[in-house]
């Protein structure tokens, strides 16, 4: 099953429709908190989040308090690295080592604001309501600095990434790491990060698609888009994960084996594939050629027929006889989402979403370079920028080359499995759609139609990819896979929010 991703992508802007979010789920399903509503045109809600996390990455706040408005007017202390000079405690370090791995660290911390991890050097960012912060090369020890002025974090200037820590810092260990499994509000959570004393932990949860509460777009007289409404984990979470576990062979297998060595292997897909099969399957879905992306199947408006791939996706469809007008409702699935969606009252909306790329020259000729000139890509910045996170190798010992795919497995035809030895890119790009009816370039008809991010192949109208279904129900990508994840500082002891699983010693 090569993609999922043969799907519609509905057109350009259109103005002066009427757009409205409402709540699929009722207060109880929130924790009591309630639905939150999307601010006015998105903005204020990017930014917040940017800041919510820096803050849980250099301090001890916890991401779940960041929400809402009221954490806006504290200010938290740094615990990020260490304070060499305790006279000084704005000034932090952390032991890079090389140059390269000062890059890393600075683009990793700052992936949040739309670094380039390539060339991360020189990267500024100014914004009124997060701030400024800064990364630039250094010399001597100090291999780079980035200079950080936050009001909520007043006394963190700096964060020094140096070669060594020196003589007066002491040799600390972090408590937790890569592969790390925890358990917080009854799920399984695994450690995703590479990280080092005073650096960032990162971990997640994944398939937890009924905890996430779902929003409405209202469009009049034709009905209701349907989304997740609430954040998934952050790309640049996912982005670990699939780089340091899921297509790490060797992290892959320790944490399936530390899941069912404690109980839980029944919770295996709450943190990565649960078999090989079903792993292969994934990584396959993640990536492909260049044409099955969205943005690049978007009709060009001056041409004379505007054609949209959707059919498979088509989900309810319902012609009017007597105007010639299609009603139908598609369900884009199979989608590895990420972050919060985007939307303006112009009804411009935007799912961002995980993909792998295969290839350097693939990706330097064609995403890099064309994504990066598609304006819903890249235009409004306040809502959405495509951006690619890092870059990995796979290689035979991954146990990902050769491995059928889980329709596959039992005829051992090797026919759907796309992987090879390459390096790979993950990138977070972003479904845009607007509300616009639009002909398909086929039938005279013109179409009317809604997005559902929140369906599953379980209830497909089309006979065989219910069979599918049935046939192989632990297929990650029958729906859109949902997730969470939080981050704080690793300061060599245990968080008292979560109960360890299994810890390396």
């Amino acid at each position: 099953m090569k993609k999922n991703f043969y799907f519609l992508l509905l057109a350009a802007l259109v103005f002066g429709l009427s757009l409205s979010v409402t709540s699929c789920k009722s207060d109880d399903d929130n924790n009591g908190k309630g639905n939150e509503e999307q601010s006015e045109e998105g903005l204020t809600m990017l930014e917040n989040d940017q800041l919510a996390d820096l803050i849980a990455a250099w301090t001890d706040a916890n991401r779940d308090e960041l929400n809402g408005t009221a954490w806006l007017n504290n200010t938290y202390e740094p615990t990020v690295g260490l304070a060499l000079d305790e006279s000084d405690l704005g000034v932090r370090s952390i032991e890079a080592g090389t140059i390269e791995e000062a890059d890393s660290i600075a683009a990793s911390s700052l992936s949040t604001l739309g670094i380039d991890y390539e060339k991360p050097a020189g990267f500024t960012y100014n914004n009124s309501q997060v701030g400024t912060i800064e990364y630039s090369h250094g010399e001597g020890n100090t291999l780079g600095t980035i200079s950080v002025k936050i009001r909520q974090i007043p006394v963190l200037r700096e964060i020094r990434l140096v070669k060594e820590l020196g003589e007066n810092a002491k040799a600390k260990k972090p408590y937790y790491k890569c592969g790390d499994i925890v358990k917080y509000k009854n799920r399984f959570y695994v450690c995703v990060s590479n990280h080092k004393y005073g650096q960032e932990a990162r971990f997640i949860t994944l398939n937890d698609q009924d905890t996430h509460t779902k929003g409405k777009f209202t469009w009049k007289g034709v009905g209701n888009d349907t989304v997740y409404n609430d954040a998934m984990a952050k790309a640049e979470v996912l982005g670990d994960w699939l780089q340091n576990v899921v297509c790490n062979g060797t992290m892959w297998n320790s944490v399936v084996s530390r899941m069912n060595s404690t109980g839980n292997g029944n919770y295996t897909r709450q943190v990565v594939p649960e078999d090989n099969y079903i792993r292969v399957s994934l990584v396959n879905t993640l990536f492909a050629s260049y044409e099955y992306i969205p943005e690049f199947q978007k009709p060009n408006p001056l041409e004379e027929v505007n054609m949209y791939n959707f059919q498979n996706y088509a989900w309810k469809e319902k012609t009017d006889e007597e105007t010639n007008i299609i009603y139908g409702t598609y369900a884009p699935i199979g989608f590895l989402l990420a972050d919060k969606l985007r939307w303006t009252l112009i009804t411009d909306k935007w799912v961002p979403y995980i993909y792998l790329v295969k290839g350097e020259e693939l990706f330097n000729k064609v995403y890099d370079l064309e994504l990066s000139k598609i304006p819903s890509q890249y235009k409004d910045a306040s809502h959405f920028k495509f951006k690619a996170l890092n870059k990995f190798k796979i290689t035979k010992d991954d146990q990902l080359i050769g491995t059928p795919t889980l329709m596959d497995k039992e005829k051992g035809d090797h026919a759907h499995n796309f992987i090879k030895a390459d390096y790979y890119y993950v990138c977070v790009i972003g479904m845009h759609w607007t509300h616009e009816a639009f002909n398909d370039g086929v039938t005279s008809s013109q179409i009317k139609a809604l997005l559902n991010f929140c369906q599953s192949n379980e209830f497909h109208p089309r006979s065989s990819v219910r069979k599918y279904y049935n046939q192989y129900p632990t297929d990650w990508t029958h729906r859109n896979i949902t997730s969470r994840s939080f981050t704080f500082t690793d300061k060599g002891s245990k968080q008292k929010s979560y109960t360890d699983v299994s810890i390396q010693k």
